[in-house]
């Protein structure tokens, strides 16, 4: 089941605002009453909150000027809350060294990362 997520009204005669960006990305698992954006308006600066927990969607972006009482996201109460403690797989370790003949880069098996390069986390549940 999606509950959507809603502008509040910040104030009388404020009809539009402006969302300042989202603090969690779509996808996310998010707890109910967890912070996900901030919307502000000419008198008043708001925090969006989850109503409920599960897969956040997200159907705005940053900067978007927002009628009071529309829908900017979703949360998929039927998503599954990732485990504590699952497994991280796929991660490589920075600056580590690959054997001789290995391949670099891409989606390899064995690839290295550069040092102080993100790294790609698949967590598996």
């Amino acid at each position: 089941m999606a509950v959507d997520i809603t502008i509040p009204s910040p104030g009388e005669s404020i009809t539009e605002v402006s969302l300042s960006g989202w603090l969690k990305e779509d996808g996310t698992y998010v707890e109910k009453d967890e912070l996900l954006a901030e919307i502000e308006s000419d008198k008043a600066t708001l925090e969006l909150r989850a109503p409920a927990s599960g897969a956040l969607k997200i159907a705005t972006k940053k900067g978007d000027g927002i009628k009071v009482g529309a829908v900017v996201a979703a949360i998929d109460t039927s998503a599954a809350k990732p485990r504590a403690g699952a497994v991280v797989t796929g991660a490589v370790v920075a600056g580590a060294v690959a054997p001789a003949g290995a391949p670099s880069g891409g989606n390899h098996v064995g690839a290295v990362a550069p040092a102080g390069a993100p790294l790609p986390l698949v967590l598996l549940g």
